[in-house]
C-alpha cells in the first residue's frame, strides 16, 4: 500500500465548551495511560472496517465530516491544566486530515491489521483532534477505513460505533447517527446526586470484593532498565469455532465461555480453586450508553469458582455469564473513591488488595460470531486447531506491566488473543503453555459436546 493523497475534511458543529473528565477517563490517567506518547504505551484505540456497497471518495469524506460533527468525543482536545492534568475541551469546528492509500489488490487480514496498528503508533499532541483516519482504495474505489482514536475519547466499542457510522453514512447519506450520550452528559450524571449514590453503592461492593478476592501476587520487575515484558499472541480459528458453538449450545455469551475456559486453565497453573479477575466491562447497559461514542468502559472484580471442573463446564459457563451480568452494574466506579478503598483494605489485610489479573474480552458483535458454522464436525475443529499460530514478543516493560493481562481483541473467523506479563512472573514458555491449554480445553469441550449431541462419546 502506498499513500497517494491527503484530504482536508472540514466539520462544523453546534456545540463546544469544556467539561470534567469522566470517571473512566480519570481512571486511565491514574493508571498511567499516555495518549501523547508514541508506541504501545499510549494505549490508543485502533479500528478497521470494510466499506459497504461502492461509495466514492467524496461520500466517505462527507461521512467522516458528519460523524465528527455529531460526536463531541471526536472533537475534544486534551490540553494540560496548570498541574499537568488533561482538560476536556470540545471544539465546534476544525479540519480532519484523512490519508488515502492505494493497493493493487484487496489487502489481506494480516496486512490490514498491520496497517491499522501502524496508524495507532503515533501519539496525539494536546492540540490534535482525537481521531486519525485513513482510507484504502483499490482501482480508485474506497474499500476500507482505518481509525486510530485517542484513548480518552474512545474505548473499543466506541471505535467500532464510529467506524460503523462512517461506513453506513458512506453507503446511505441519510442514515441516522443515533442519540447516545456525549461525554459531557456522562460527566454531568457522575457529578449529580444520582451519580453520587451510584458511586457509594459501587464502593460498598468493591470493598466487600477486595476483602475476599486474594490471588497469588505477581513479581514486579526490579526496575525499568533491564526489565522484560513477555507477550504471547494466539491466532486461532479453532477457538472462534469452539467458543461460538459452545455459547450457542449453553445459551450463554461467548465472553462467558472464553473467561470460564481461561479461569480453569489459570487455576490449574496456579494451583488454586477460585480465580478472581479484574474484568473490563463495556458499561453499555442503557440505550443512551449503548450508542455513545465516549470512553466509558470500566472494571469489576469477577469471581470464577473453578471447582465445578471440566466435567461441569456448561454449568461453569452459565455461572460466569450470570456473574458478568451482575458485575456490569458495578463496573462504573469513581477512581478517587476506589483508590481510597484500595489503600484502606490493603492496610486492613496487611498486603496489597490490588488484583493484577486483568481480563479484557473486547465486545463481540453478534454478526461477527460464526454461529452458522457452530455445528462443524470434530475433525473440522481438529484441522482448525492445526492451523493455530503462536507468536512470542518479548519487549521492554509494557504499559500493562504489573498485570497478567488476558486480552481477546478479535473474534470473527479467527480469534485473536494475547497473554502478557513481566518476565519476573511468567516466562514466555509458561504463557504460551497457558494459551495452548486454554485452546485445547475449549476445543475438547466443543468436541465432547458434539459427541453428546450425536449420541456417541467415542473419542470425546
Amino acid at each position: 500500500m502506498r499513500q497517494t493523497a491527503r484530504h482536508d475534511v472540514v466539520f462544523v458543529a453546534g456545540t463546544a465548551g469544556e467539561h470534567e473528565l469522566t470517571w473512566s477517563q480519570q481512571a486511565h490517567e491514574r493508571e498511567g495511560c499516555h495518549p501523547h506518547l508514541h508506541g504501545p504505551r499510549n494505549r490508543n484505540v485502533r479500528m478497521g472496517r470494510a466499506l459497504d456497497g461502492r461509495p466514492d471518495m467524496s461520500a466517505v469524506l462527507h461521512a467522516c465530516a458528519a460523524v465528527m460533527a455529531h460526536f463531541e468525543a471526536l472533537r475534544t482536545l486534551y490540553p494540560p491544566d496548570a498541574d499537568g492534568h488533561p482538560r476536556a475541551v470540545v471544539v465546534a469546528s476544525g479540519v480532519l486530515q484523512i490519508d488515502e492509500y492505494t493497493s493493487d489488490a484487496p489487502p489481506t487480514y494480516d496486512e490490514l491489521s498491520a496497517f491499522t496498528l501502524r496508524l495507532a503508533e503515533p501519539g496525539f499532541a494536546p492540540d490534535d483532534l482525537p481521531l486519525r483516519a485513513a482510507v484504502i482504495t483499490v482501482d480508485g474505489r474506497p474499500i476500507h477505513i482505518a481509525l486510530s482514536l485517542h484513548h480518552f475519547s474512545a474505548d473499543t466499542t466506541s471505535a467500532r460505533i464510529a467506524a460503523e457510522h462512517i461506513a453506513r453514512l458512506a453507503a446511505d447519506p441519510g442514515a441516522d447517527l443515533g442519540s447516545g450520550w456525549q461525554p459531557r452528559q456522562i460527566a454531568s450524571f457522575e457529578a449529580s446526586p444520582s451519580g453520587r449514590r451510584h458511586a457509594h453503592r459501587v464502593d460498598t461492593h468493591d470493598r466487600a470484593m477486595l476483602r475476599r478476592s486474594a490471588m497469588p501476587e505477581l513479581q514486579a520487575p526490579p526496575g525499568h532498565r533491564a526489565a522484560v515484558y513477555n507477550f504471547v499472541c494466539l491466532d486461532s480459528a479453532a477457538v472462534a469455532l469452539a467458543a461460538a458453538g459452545l455459547a450457542k449450545q449453553y445459551r450463554t455469551s461467548a465472553a462467558a465461555v472464553l473467561q470460564a475456559a481461561y479461569a480453569c486453565t489459570l487455576a490449574e497453573q496456579l494451583g488454586i480453586g477460585t480465580c478472581v479477575f479484574n474484568t473490563v466491562m463495556p458499561n453499555r447497559q442503557t440505550t443512551f450508553a449503548r450508542e455513545a461514542v465516549a470512553h466509558i468502559a470500566g472494571r469489576a472484580l469477577v469471581p470464577v469458582d473453578t471447582s465445578l471442573g471440566s466435567d461441569r463446564f456448561p454449568a461453569l459457563c452459565r455461572a460466569v455469564d450470570a456473574a458478568l451480568v451482575r458485575s456490569s452494574s458495578v463496573s462504573l466506579r469513581e477512581p478517587d473513591r476506589y483508590a481510597r478503598s484500595l489503600d484502606e483494605v490493603s492496610a486492613e489485610l496487611g498486603r496489597s488488595a490490588h488484583n493484577p489479573y486483568v481480563v479484557n474480552i473486547r465486545p463481540i458483535a453478534p454478526r461477527t460470531l460464526i454461529r452458522a458454522r457452530a455445528d462443524r464436525a470434530p475433525q473440522d475443529l481438529d484441522r482448525a486447531m492445526a492451523s493455530s499460530r503462536y507468536r512470542r514478543f518479548p519487549k521492554p516493560v509494557d504499559a500493562y506491566s504489573g498485570n497478567l493481562s488476558f486480552d481477546v481483541w478479535g473474534m470473527s473467523e479467527t480469534a485473536g488473543i494475547s497473554l502478557g506479563t513481566d518476565a519476573t512472573s511468567f516466562d514466555a514458555r509458561d504463557l504460551e503453555q497457558i494459551l495452548r491449554s486454554f485452546e485445547s480445553r475449549l476445543v475438547g469441550a466443543a468436541i465432547g459436546g458434539h459427541a453428546a449431541r450425536s449420541g456417541s462419546f467415542a473419542g470425546a
